[in-house]
């Protein structure tokens, strides 16, 4: 646990959102959060993902939450009453944020909803990621692959912590130096 966090069974949640590890039953909600052509822009190169690929990167995650520990969080409002915006708590897909990679190389991604922009949502659910992957995965570093054009990610990912390495739109969080301010969060 760490300062103000609380991890359980692989599910965190924040102040405003509840992070669930994707599962099939979201298949045709992430289908449509990844085809959207302002978010797969960036996060897909602006390539249309199947819904076979959307099964493939589901079933990953699955794989890599029971082998490693961590895969992809699918996030929506919080289950405490409270809503985001007038969305009810649990109801519709807020975005998805998560770890992928192996051994030193994972890297932390995420993606929003185009109208969940700019409210801060995509810090908040990246800060649970990171602080999960520090404090209860022990990971020496996380790292972050950001296209050229997103500088809303660049920022984000200097806010986070990250710093500038290697090639350009490259960065990375080391443990040792990890100073993301704490949010609540809770199992």
């Amino acid at each position: 646990m760490s300062d103000g966090v609380i991890f359980g069974d692989d599910v965190l949640r924040t102040d405003r959102l509840a992070l669930h590890p994707v599962s099939m039953s979201d298949h045709s909600a992430l289908l449509a959060h990844w085809t959207g052509p302002l978010v797969r822009r960036y996060l897909f190169d602006d390539k249309t993902l199947s819904a076979l690929e959307v099964t493939e990167i589901i079933a990953a995650s699955q794989r890599d939450f029971a082998t490693e520990g961590y895969g992809l969080w699918a996030l929506r409002a919080a289950a405490r009453g409270d809503a985001i915006d007038g969305v009810p708590p649990a109801s519709t897909l807020v975005g998805v944020a998560g770890l992928r990679g192996h051994g030193a190389d994972v890297e932390i991604v995420y993606s929003l909803e185009p109208d969940r922009w700019g409210q801060g949502l995509a810090e908040e659910a990246s800060r649970a990621v990171l602080d999960y992957a520090f404090d209860v995965l022990q990971l020496r570093r996380v790292t972050a692959e950001i296209d050229a054009a997103n500088g809303s990610s660049a920022e984000l990912a200097e806010r986070l912590g990250m710093r500038p390495h290697g090639d350009p739109g490259h960065y990375q969080a080391e443990r040792v130096s990890w100073h993301g301010s704490r949010h609540s969060i809770d199992a």
